[in-house]
């Protein structure tokens, strides 16, 4: 059982990966945020939460590397940055 969660780990690992990365473009667009803050908040929600499990992990690393039991603030989950930033931009 372990062997085959560990097989289906790396599809599923890059599935996220390209998820985010999708919801990230197209929620740092302010017309279809709005649009989707409209009509679908929870959507939105949820988008949101698949955006910032990443940025979760990188804090979770951090408070293990720190010994503290507070996440740095620099790790807090924060909006998409533009590509001069190293993030992504919307278009």
């Amino acid at each position: 059982m372990y062997k085959d969660a560990e097989k289906s780990y790396g599809s599923e690992l890059l599935n996220l990966v390209v998820a985010k990365g999708y919801l990230t473009k197209l929620v740092a667009n302010e017309a279809v945020r709005s649009w989707l803050d409209r009509n679908t908040p929870e959507f939105l929600e949820q988008f949101e939460l698949v955006i910032n499990t990443a940025r979760m992990e990188e804090a979770m690393e951090q408070q293990a590397r720190h010994g503290t039991d507070e996440p740095d603030a620099a790790a807090e989950p924060t909006a998409p940055q533009d590509e001069a930033s190293g993030g992504l931009a919307a278009e």
